[in-house]
């Protein structure tokens, strides 16, 4: 009986059976994907590589990372079925020489042609998926490369169901799914999404055309989403000296009930996942994380530290710059959403807050520089007792140094100075810059020394004086209490549900932790009283500072009671509001950073 899908698999012989053309008609390695039955999940992929002089042996590998997730991911373990044949069908033989690399034995092969299937049932914005509502496609891992080859162009080839639209920012090459590359890089740089629901829709900005294409339900005119993203990108684009640097960008969202908020950059494109509810509740968080994305076409992809690019994929690859990747793209996502008029002088400066707010509750940034936070991504640490987040710190300070050009210049000069030094001076010559680059492009742009600053605040654990810093522009910083929030604290963090409330953390040198209160403890009782999420800042709130209670709580099975002694509560929320009187000079530098001379407040 033949299967809804066994017509990929013929269309898929017929054009092996074609694959003896000449070989100088194509580029050097050619992938074709043809996706099996949808439920399998399964990619088979056939890489056809014809080398110029006979070689004893081929290596093929696929990358154990991906650029834009700094942690090893091991995306070979998603290979089955692999297989490697000569351009006659003849077997030919392999092994394998690590976890992510296969060698085959070529003989006297003219072309050496290898096919796996790939498992793909993950989504999000750094992932592969096939199934029967769409085919999804992250290079790094699905597609191999050829090893000590990844300087030679490329075509990839789709085999998809009829009626299907594909959105890739590839060059389109031939109908109706063939595309080319110059190099492995770009392959795998750029993800595509193909399905028979896909709307797109197209804008244009100074000559460069952009693509939106939305994979799930948008409660929101495309046209209306696509007139703020194009001032975004006008914005971001102006900033840069008005001219981008690609001839197309393609935004590729997946819109998922229920999903959360990821993405990842490219060259000329992005992908990005967001719940289905952004639309009617947070499209300023969408705002945001388009606009960063966006940003990282610039920070990163081009502007980048010397080790990220060419890839090594198969290890990890280290740099103490990633609060410059991250941290300043961090900064600027919003402050362009700002100066694009998309985001109120209002929300901004509440946002601000809140960015101010989480670093003050991370006890690791008093621990953990930003550049060792940076050189650690690898090591994927969660504990903020003892770690500091490089895309919070490094955002707030991008705003320090930002409003600090701004008053030595007197307005003459700001970060975005920096940056476009940095493009000029390292991406638009092919070059990434090297570990101090940032503290090189302040200083060039500033005309002073920066040295203080970086050893303090960058590559040391200082507090950031943020107060110092928004008086230039005539802001100041207020801590607050929520009002809902207890006075008194257990210095401690909760976790779980109503059923089980677990102590997540205990803060060191706090009040749980002097009294002997332990990570994974399960919080029984406050003074006699049931202690739950929902119990213990009501608790809380009827006690002061100062006083005493009796916690219960269950550890490795055994019921224990502490005397907590409660302390003032610390974790504070943070507002950024102008001064009363601000000066012409606070009131100018101000209007600059926002953009308030050019878009409406």
């Amino acid at each position: 009986m033949c299967t809804p899908y066994a017509w990929l698999w013929l269309t898929f012989l017929f054009a092996l059976a074609g694959s003896g053309q000449a070989q100088t008609a194509r580029p050097t390695v050619v992938y074709d994907l043809v996706p099996q039955a949808p439920n399998s999940h399964l990619i088979t992929v056939t890489l056809r590589y014809a080398p110029p002089e006979p070689v004893r042996h081929l290596d093929v590998a696929l990358p154990a990372w991906r650029p834009g997730r700094y942690q090893i991911q091991n995306y070979a373990r998603n290979i089955r079925d692999f297989r490697a044949t000569d351009q006659t069908g003849r077997p030919l033989p392999w092994e394998k020489t690590d976890k992510s690399t296969w060698r085959v034995q070529c003989g006297a092969s003219r072309e050496v042609r290898i096919s796996y299937a790939c498992y793909a049932n993950t989504l999000d914005a750094g992932s592969t998926l096939w199934n029967d509502e769409e085919l999804y496609w992250n290079g790094t891992n699905l597609l191999m490369y050829v090893v000590g080859k990844k300087d030679l162009s490329a075509r990839l080839s789709l085999t998809l169901p009829a009626g299907w639209r594909c959105a890739c920012p590839l060059r389109k090459v031939a109908e109706p799914f063939v595309y080319e590359a110059p190099d492995y890089d770009t392959l795998a740089d750029a993800p595509g999404i193909a399905s028979p629901t896909l709307d797109i829709v197209r804008f244009e900005h100074a000559g460069t055309a952009y693509f939106m294409a939305f994979q799930g339900p948008v409660s929101l005119p495309l046209t209306e989403l696509a007139e703020s993203i194009r001032r975004i990108v006008a914005v971001t684009v102006e900033m840069f000296g008005g001219k981008a640097p690609f001839a197309d960008y393609w935004f590729l969202y997946h819109v998922i009930p229920g999903g959360r908020f990821h993405g990842v950059e490219h060259l000329n494109s992005t992908s990005i996942t967001v719940p289905a509810s952004v639309f009617a509740e947070r499209i300023q968080r969408f705002y945001n994380i388009t606009a960063h994305e966006f940003f990282h076409a610039w920070n990163v992809k081009r502007i980048r530290p010397q080790v990220l690019g060419p890839f090594d994929y198969s290890q990890e690859v280290y740099t103490r710059n990633l609060w410059v990747a991250e941290g300043v793209t961090s900064y600027y996502d919003d402050l362009l959403c700002r100066r694009a008029g998309v985001l109120s002088v209002e929300d901004y400066l509440r946002a601000l807050g809140t960015t101010i707010a989480t670093q003050q509750r991370t006890p690791g940034r008093l621990v953990t520089p930003v550049t060792a936070a940076s050189f650690d991504a690898w090591l994927t640490p969660d504990d903020t007792n003892v770690r500091v987040d490089f895309y919070t710190k490094g955002a707030l300070v991008a705003l320090l140094l930002d409003l600090d050009i701004r008053r030595r210049t007197g307005g003459a000069k700001s970060l975005d100075d920096a940056m476009r030094w940095l493009y000029t001076t390292y991406a638009e010559r092919g070059r990434g810059y090297p570990e101090n680059g940032m503290q090189l492009a302040v200083e060039a742009v500033a005309g002073t020394s920066y040295t203080d600053f970086f050893a303090r605040y960058v590559d040391g654990t200082d507090e950031l004086p943020y107060g110092e810093y928004l008086a230039a522009v005539g802001l100041e910083l207020v801590e607050t209490l929520s009002p809902t929030q207890p006075k008194a604290s257990l210095g401690i963090e909760l976790s779980g549900d109503e059923k089980q409330t677990v102590i997540a953390n205990v803060f060191p040198g706090e009040a749980g932790f002097q009294a002997g209160l332990d990570r994974g403890d399960i919080l029984v009782a406050l003074d006699g009283e049931q202690a739950t999420l929902t119990t213990v800042p009501q608790l809380l709130k009827q006690r002061q500072p100062g006083e005493t209670v009796r916690v219960l709580v269950f550890r490795r099975g055994k019921l224990r009671e502490f005397a907590v002694t409660l302390q003032k509560e610390t974790r504070l929320d943070f507002q950024v509001r102008p001064v009363s009187a601000p000066t012409p000079t606070q009131t100018r530098l101000y209007r600059a950073w926002l953009g308030l001379a050019s878009a409406s407040g």
